[in-house]
């Protein structure tokens, strides 16, 4: 007697196909795959907050307002003697009362000049050493200034002083 296979047709049914358990054992593959990738992101993604939570609560303990601005420091497009460094930011802040702890965080040599524009007030502060002191230029900012060495510092000085590195103290030149 012939199975019902051959009767109809003699067609095998389709979970008798190899073809058939390979499309199954992609599609398991996939959907298992997928889980512990999620899981795998969804675990890194956990500890990244749980990091950053605990930094925040680090810096509310061991810091003072002037640490919650960050600046981004890259080279000067343009830039001949490469020791010229630029970072935007969109703050309230006069640079003259951060400019120490930024030289104590960004600076990697008494060589180097900053810039840092403040799209805020629309100006552009030139930070460089000179002996003990650090000089803090304001200028006026120069559209698309921050995107050519060439352009920056070319606006009006508005306002320069001294910070002292050792003190802190801030005097006004100008």
């Amino acid at each position: 007697m012939k199975d019902k296979a051959t009767k109809s047709n003699g067609k095998k049914p389709i979970f008798k196909k190899w073809w058939f358990w390979v499309i199954i054992v992609v599609i398991l593959a996939a959907i298992f795959g997928n889980t512990g990738a999620k899981n795998g992101v969804e675990d890194g993604a956990k500890d990244a907050i749980s990091s950053t939570e605990q930094q925040t609560e680090e810096k509310q303990d061991n810091s003072t307002s002037k640490d919650d601005i960050s600046f981004v420091v890259t080279n000067v497009p343009n830039d001949v003697t490469g020791n010229w460094r630029i970072a935007t930011i969109a703050e309230n802040i006069e640079m003259q009362d951060y400019a120490l702890d930024y030289y104590k965080e960004y600076f990697k040599s008494d060589d180097e000049i900053h810039a840092i524009v403040n799209f805020n007030y629309k100006t552009t502060t030139k930070l460089s050493v000179i002996g003990n002191l650090l000089d803090v230029s304001v200028y006026e900012y120069v559209d698309k200034e921050e995107h050519d060495a060439k352009l920056l510092f070319s606006g009006k000085l508005l306002k320069e002083y001294h910070v002292n590195k050792d003190t802190g103290e801030i005097e006004e030149i100008q």
